[in-house]
């Protein structure tokens, strides 16, 4: 054998003992748990002795996660003595008011359409008017733009979901192909001025770049497309849906004028948390506190459970300065216990947690 081979083969009979000795510090850890005991104190005053060796920021680190080991075992061990519980709802919720921000043929409304067939569907003018809306009982379910695959996060919508008391329930995604539209004796040439929803705008950033034109935000791309319509001037335009732009008497100067792979995800809300079997996707929020690890162990929980992530997204928390908001999407079912017991772990150990929805992806 060469050297290399007989050094890593004496490194696994390491690994084997080390396996040995975790298994019987696993069946003491079991003991101390029964007896409601705390391991924490011992292995943070080794972890102090142990600071002048080689190793010692190897070994910390060990240490460290050895100490997350141990607390989530103990917190799942011991979960059935917790208060803490996820409050949700397996009961079907009969829908028969839909709201949505926007004007009709509005891509809202689209999704409203699709997700809730044959229903009442009201439109309001702005993203908070909808959760009013809801959170008053005047509807069962919002619509809500959530996520562009090119421009991200509704940061409105995700701000308003911290402020009110409603769930994201339902997800719908549409491909979206915007179209830029004028009066119906106007050319591309005419154009100096274009009129959508921010959102739209940045989809489109680089068309209307190239063509210099400039842009003002509306409400709504159906609003945009009425304000034409309204406005009758050869040189402003609209960047709407095909359909909007029809409905509205605007002619189509130029189809799919957004970057390519555009999708748009939109979510409904409502005033539960539905738990469903078919749902696979969790949203949630929390803040951590500013020290060392604190978002590492946070994270680590869901790797302790073989829990995929599949988005995580920061932002100014805007009510402390200098402090962030952490949304994470990830993979699962309320219904799971193991997912129940990641979210009132979390509940219990962050300063600030909130379930934002549970849905099909």
């Amino acid at each position: 054998m060469t050297q290399y081979s007989n050094l890593v083969a004496e490194m696994n009979k390491y690994d084997d003992l080390m396996k040995d000795i975790f298994e019987k510090r696993m069946s003491l850890l079991d003991q101390i748990v029964s007896a409601e005991s705390s391991v924490s104190d011992k292995i943070t005053s080794v972890k102090n002795n142990e600071t002048n060796n080689k190793y010692s920021i190897e070994y910390n680190y060990f240490l460290d996660n050895l100490l997350s080991l141990d607390s989530n075992y103990r917190y799942k061990r011991s979960r059935h003595n917790n208060k803490c519980s996820v409050n949700y709802t397996t009961d079907p919720i009969e829908i028969d008011n839909v709201c949505y921000q926007g004007l009709p043929f509005s891509y809202s409304e689209g999704a409203a359409k699709n997700l809730f067939k044959n229903k009442n569907y009201i439109n309001k003018s702005t993203f908070e008017d909808v959760f009013k809306d809801v959170h008053n009982g005047n509807a069962e379910a919002g619509i809500v733009p959530v996520e562009n695959s090119t421009a991200g996060y509704v940061t409105d919508v995700y701000d308003l979901l911290l402020r009110y008391d409603l769930y994201v329930n339902y997800n719908y995604i549409r491909k979206v192909d915007h179209c830029i539209a004028g009066t119906m004796d106007s050319c591309i040439n005419d154009i100096e001025v274009v009129y959508s929803h921010p959102q739209a705008i940045m989809q489109c950033k680089d068309y209307i770049n190239l063509r210099g034109f400039k842009a003002i935000n509306e409400t709504n791309t159906a609003v945009a497309a009425q304000k034409i319509y309204l406005m009758n001037s050869k040189s402003a335009a609209c960047i709407c849906s095909p359909e909007a732009a029809e409905n509205y008497g605007l002619k189509i100067l130029e189809n799919n004028i957004n970057s390519k792979h555009n999708y748009t995800r939109f979510g409904a809300i409502s005033k539960y948390l539905i738990a469903d079997e078919s749902h696979n996707r969790i949203s949630i929020v929390f803040t951590v506190p500013h020290e060392i690890g604190t978002l590492d162990k946070a994270l680590a929980l869901f790797s302790y459970y073989n829990i995929n992530l599949s988005y995580i997204y920061s932002r100014p928390d805007l009510g402390s300065p200098w402090k962030y908001l952490f949304y994470l999407d990830f993979e699962g079912n309320i219904l799971d216990k193991r997912i129940q017991t990641i979210l009132c772990q979390l509940e219990q150990k962050l300063p600030f947690f909130k379930i934002l929805g549970s849905f099909k992806y």
